[in-house]
């Protein structure tokens, strides 16, 4: 299984965890979507950041490093704001209406942008030394 494909079916799964959380905060506390998208994914991504590290990216180093969870935290959140912009923009463009399909596609979005950073930044096979 190639690493693309690892880190799709990590984030799949973290994207399940992160839009319940979302949604169940606004629908049901009332939070601001923006709010509640930036909670459900910083709860997410601490978990993916250990599946990541010891089963997605499987050419780079396995063991889990504080420098590695300190550019993965960077990394999530540049995707973090391209998710929020992307929230924010559908948002204000629906006035406020579907509110699910808005969570998604800034998911949708911010996958990109998170699994090039995390290859080649976060994850990266370290170069071979003589």
């Amino acid at each position: 299984m190639n690493e693309l494909l690892r880190f799709f079916i990590v984030t799949v799964m973290g994207v399940v965890i992160d839009l319940a959380i979302a949604f169940a905060l606004h629908t049901g506390l009332g939070v601001p979507l923006w709010l509640a998208a930036a909670i459900g994914f910083t709860l997410a991504a601490s978990a993916n950041y250990v599946i990541h590290q010891t089963w997605s990216f499987q050419s780079g180093p396995r063991n889990l490093s504080a420098r590695r969870a300190g550019l993965y935290a960077l990394v999530a959140l540049a995707t973090l704001a391209v998710r929020v912009a992307i929230v924010v923009l559908l948002d204000r463009a629906l006035a406020g209406a579907y509110p699910l399909a808005i969570l998604i596609a800034g998911a949708g979005g911010s996958f990109f942008v998170n699994f090039a950073l995390s290859k080649f930044v976060v994850f990266a096979a370290e170069p071979d030394t003589p």
